[in-house]
């Protein structure tokens, strides 16, 4: 069995080697195409001509670039929300912040708790401890 699989492999991997000829070509492939000029073109000029297989890759492209440069094609329409310059910003007001640190116990369940003050604490351990574990979540 692996004997026919090999000859029928390497059967088939020769007749893959062997390049077809290139087809004559065509007469319509001969005949140059009428292009209007690129300067002529404007918004509702026909550019299906310029998309066919025979059309240069360099026409082609000159051809879109003439499209999409119409005014129809460069219009801001609004939802463009990056083009703003978010570099200048006002800063907020003190009215504002107020209002904030104000919300900031409405946000969680606990209330803010205010820092204890490290030379209040430096004399005396065993306040440091109690102060620490109070911290930690039991009740004072």
């Amino acid at each position: 069995m692996d004997g026919e699989f090999l000859k029928r492999w390497s059967r088939l991997k020769r007749a893959a080697s062997v390049t077809p000829k290139p087809a004559a070509p065509t007469a319509s492939a001969a005949e140059p195409v009428a292009l209007p000029a690129i300067d002529e073109l404007d918004l509702s000029s026909d550019f299906l001509p310029f998309m066919k297989g025979e059309v240069a890759e360099g026409l082609r492209r000159a051809a879109l670039q003439k499209l999409f440069a119409a005014e129809h094609f460069n219009v801001m329409d609004g939802l463009d929300v990056y083009v703003d310059d978010y570099n200048q910003f006002e800063p907020i007001g003190e009215e504002m912040l107020r209002q904030l640190m104000q919300a900031r116990g409405l946000l969680s369940d606990d209330a803010p708790r205010p820092a204890a003050e490290p030379e209040a604490n430096a004399g005396r351990p065993d306040e440091a401890n109690d102060t620490a574990k109070g911290v930690a979540g039991e009740p004072e």
